[in-house]
């Protein structure tokens, strides 16, 4: 009799010292922090730009410039992935269970998100195109010799552009021209460019995370 409460005891004690370090388990797991941006998230609030219906329809030649030869992207480095990982970063900044050196490694984060870039010098060879176009319709000669020459090389150096990328003008010509399949798929291409950026720079944002997650 005394044999068989041993085993009974036996087993509970077994038992209960089996729930207890698995709970101990589930609740270690449970503190552990998983990245700092869930990025398939952040790529999902993504759209990619609305080209239907937009063949033949025109635009300004600044407008087309900067699609083609593709000067926004670089300018504006992608999508901002600054944006949702500032508030990822006070998230873990307001946590009590930070130590010294994660809170430190997370401060320098924080400040590294909230930079602005650097400003570029010069004026962009699109941007030359929006100040062009209004002097297409001008009808020359003028009274001034000086305008003459200056609206001339305006109005050549415009129509050299349409030539050499083949567009047409449209109707006026101070609307700009037609947009072609050349323009709609460079649109395309550069979204993808953004994407791949944005995906980059999150990814960059979480290893650093992992990082300061890693100091004791």
């Amino acid at each position: 009799m005394f044999t068989k409460i041993h085993q009974i005891l036996g087993k509970i004690f077994l038992s209960g010292a089996s729930f207890f370090w698995a709970s101990c388990d589930s609740a270690s797991s449970a503190e552990e922090l998983g990245p700092l941006i869930d990025i398939e998230q952040e790529m999902a609030k993504l759209t990619p730009p609305d080209t239907t219906g937009l063949r033949g329809q025109c635009t300004s030649v600044k407008d087309y410039c900067d699609v083609i030869h593709d000067y926004h992207t670089p300018l504006s480095n992608g999508y901002d992935a600054k944006a949702p990982a500032r508030d990822k970063v006070n998230e873990r900044l307001n946590s009590k269970n930070l130590s010294d050196a994660e809170r430190k490694c997370y401060e320098r984060l924080a400040e590294s998100l909230s930079l602005t870039e650097m400003p570029l010098y010069g004026v962009p060879y699109c941007y030359d195109f929006s100040l062009i176009e209004e002097f297409q319709d001008v009808v020359l000669p003028l009274e001034d010799a000086y305008d003459n020459d200056f609206i001339k090389s305006k109005q050549e150096g415009y129509q050299r552009y349409l030539k050499d990328h083949n567009l047409t003008a449209c109707t006026p010509v101070t609307k700009g021209v037609l947009i072609d399949d050349q323009y709609i798929n460079a649109a395309h291409e550069n979204e993808q460019r953004s994407r791949d950026s944005f995906r980059s720079d999150l990814e960059s944002i979480n290893k650093k995370a992992a990082e300061c997650d890693a100091l004791e």
